[in-house]
């Protein structure tokens, strides 16, 4: 017969064995192992089932854009303030979301803006726009996130940004809102310095009016869900 020491050793409170001395004790009669037994198999599958309801709670979700976003990109100039806008962009993103369609975790996000759609309802500074943005070779201006982390209502995104071929690690903050189709509305802001990006600020009217280094780009986009 083998004995089973317990390395709690004995408890104090009236001479009762530790669980390790019942399970000895138990084990001389393979009959009343049982109860244990069974105890033990009808914990393990509550835990199991507790994994599996996490795990529902928590699914991977691949969501796209859903009409139209509304994009701005703003400045300044030494004659006065100019906007361009778009409604023009391609973006595919995937969160894990819980129950209630928020989202956890933002796994992958990719966003695709054709530079040309950018528009300010004036053709000569578009054209002086798009000279400066290199769009005969760069027709895109995209992003591609590589970390990002979800405090309450806002993410913190990190990815890689390109205007005009050039590259660079730059960090977005967004803020969330659960629609009550399930679809997620973003909004956010971003501040950029164009010689970052080897963009020349644009000059209008033979040079006599310059704009400023500094833009700054809003967005407001709702995304869907989609099938995996």
């Amino acid at each position: 017969m083998i004995k089973i020491i317990s390395p709690i050793g004995k408890q104090s409170c009236g001479g009762k064995s530790s669980l390790f001395n019942l399970v000895a004790q138990k084990a001389e009669n393979p009959i009343s192992m049982k109860p244990i037994i069974k105890i033990f198999i009808n914990r393990s599958g509550a835990i199991i089932l507790g994994l599996m309801i996490i795990s529902l709670l928590s699914q991977a979700q691949n969501y796209r854009i859903s009409g139209k976003p509304v994009i701005a990109i703003a400045g300044t100039s030494t004659l006065h303030d100019w906007t361009m806008t778009s409604d023009q962009a391609n973006l595919q993103a995937t969160f894990e979301i819980d129950a209630s369609g928020a989202p956890t975790k933002l796994s992958s996000l990719t966003v695709n803006i054709p530079a040309e759609s950018l528009k300010s309802g004036k053709g000569a500074m578009d054209k002086n726009a798009y000279t400066a943005l290199k769009t005969d070779k760069n027709k895109q201006i995209t992003y591609q996130l590589t970390s990002a982390v979800i405090n309450g209502k806002t993410i913190s995104n990190t990815g890689s940004l390109t205007i005009a071929g050039t590259t660079k690690s730059t960090p977005v903050e967004v803020t969330y809102e659960v629609l009550g189709d399930g679809s997620l509305k973003f909004k956010g802001s971003k501040k950029f310095v164009m010689s970052e990006y080897n963009v020349e600020p644009p000059s209008f009217m033979f040079g006599s009016v310059k704009t400023g280094d500094e833009i700054t780009l809003t967005f407001e986009i709702i995304m869907a869900p989609t099938k995996l």
